[in-house]
């Protein structure tokens, strides 16, 4: 579950945190406040409920930091995290070293609403080398949506079921179809398809989609790529790529049926299928950003997502 930390303001993602502090530290925790330098700290005494975990928990005294940024795309890889010297990390480090040497400090957590990537872990124990401390740890985006996940009610607390990306999918299998799609378009050969499916009257009725979508929306997307998309799946040089489009569309199916209840119609399955995807790589898609929507058209067309009866 994806629930789009970037759309909090910074003081609202320093209240989450405060919030799941207690939860995972003790009720002991006191709450963030700004400091000389306006950054923003935590602190906490004692032994922890359950960080690292309810077995081997962390005791003594806590700094917990935290970092927001409104970029989607912010991992801990980014040179603005770390990785030069005038990175977060790089920065903070100093200030780690001087609450060590007066003894307020056994224990660092670094709060990020990042992308986790391998240079968390490089960060993480560069700030051990640095400071001396033994007990440091960085906590990024995917290990928060796993404590929001297990703490439904902060999340409804602060809206964030509001910004939940609702499931995830083997994004990469589609985007790399798509792409390959897109650039080899001169290049079809001529087949056809039988289709074996309900009448696309009934197929949109079941699924909620109005018929002005259909008309004005999906038939033009068909009618511009529906056999362009069907040669280039039948042309035996494609079978890998074929086989991804089959493996993403059954896992799409099983998805979108699982989380139906959160879209009152599939018009928006469809919006947020293509801005999915769209906010991954942003740059790098922007170019198929037509190809994107009807390529999902044609896999509600072709009945292998959504609803048959």
């Amino acid at each position: 579950m994806d629930y789009r930390l970037e759309n909090l303001s910074e003081d609202d993602f320093e209240s989450l945190i405060n919030m799941l502090c207690q939860h995972v530290l003790g009720i002991g925790f006191v709450s963030f406040s700004k400091g000389k330098d306006g950054g923003r700290d935590g602190r906490f005494e004692g032994v922890a409920n359950a960080y690292p975990s309810k077995t081997e928990q962390w005791k003594g005294k806590f700094i917990i930091q935290v970092k927001h940024t409104t970029d989607y795309q912010a991992s801990c890889s980014d040179n603005k995290f770390f990785g030069n010297k005038t990175g977060l990390v790089e920065k903070e480090v100093p200030k780690v070293k001087v609450l060590k040497s007066k003894g307020e400090i056994d224990n660092y957590l670094l709060f990020t609403n990042r992308k986790e990537t391998e240079s968390r872990e490089e960060a993480r124990q560069y700030i051990k080398d640095q400071t001396g401390l033994t007990n440091v740890d960085i906590i990024g985006k995917d290990t928060l949506h796993r404590f929001l996940s297990q703490n439904k009610e902060i999340v409804k607390q602060f809206g964030l079921d509001k910004f939940t990306m609702p499931f995830e999918f083997h994004d990469k299998d589609i985007r790399d179809l798509i792409v390959i799609f897109h650039d080899t378009l001169p290049k079809f050969i001529n087949s056809s398809l039988t289709l074996d499916r309900p009448s696309i009257e009934e197929k949109n009725r079941v699924n909620n989609l109005d018929n002005a979508y259909y008309e004005n929306i999906i038939l033009p997307d068909l009618d511009r790529h529906e056999k362009q998309i069907l040669d280039f799946l039948q042309n035996p040089i494609n079978q890998e790529f074929a086989q991804y489009y089959e493996e993403t569309s059954l896992e799409l199916k099983r998805v979108i049926e699982a989380n139906r209840e959160q879209f009152d119609d599939f018009k928006k399955i469809f919006s947020f299928l293509t801005n999915y995807l769209m906010e991954k790589e942003p740059d790098k898609l922007k170019k198929y950003r037509n190809t994107i929507p009807a390529f999902f058209h044609f896999m509600y067309y072709q009945c292998d997502i959504g609803r048959n009866r």
